[in-house]
């Protein structure tokens, strides 16, 4: 009987052991989908941002609340690196943070900005979303 109860004890402390690594790898899966969901939904962003820019209206206004979307979504991503640690993707948010600096600088000083670095950024974190998966 002792033999049978050290059996059971054990092999449910084997399972134990075993299901941390499947609840780890879940947890990391979902990781790499949020990521990739927020870097999805930042693409957008950016893509109605340029739309935006195009304009021949060249409404700050519009600029504005996009890149206050932007924003919010890259606060989204920073939160999220921040707590899963992720190096690409946190060079990725980075170039994010820099792109849209430079351009509401160039919207606040009257210019028509340059979204390339913006457009590219985004692709970068993309790219490194889809790489922590």
């Amino acid at each position: 009987m002792a033999s049978r109860r050290h059996r059971t004890a054990a092999a449910a402390a084997l399972a134990a052991v075993l299901a941390i690594p499947a609840v780890s790898g879940c947890s990391q899966a979902k990781k790499a989908v949020d990521c990739a969901s927020l870097a999805k939904d930042l693409s957008g962003d950016v893509e109605d941002l340029r739309g935006a820019l195009r304009d021949d209206s060249k409404d700050p206004q519009a600029a504005q609340e996009f890149i206050d979307r932007i924003n919010r979504d890259l606060g989204k991503v920073t939160k999220q690196t921040d707590d899963q640690g992720g190096s690409d993707v946190k060079d990725a948010t980075g170039e994010l943070t820099a792109a849209v600096d430079d351009i509401q600088d160039s919207i606040g000083d009257g210019e028509r900005p340059d979204v390339s670095a913006l457009t590219k950024a985004a692709g970068s974190l993309t790219e490194a979303c889809t790489a922590a998966r």
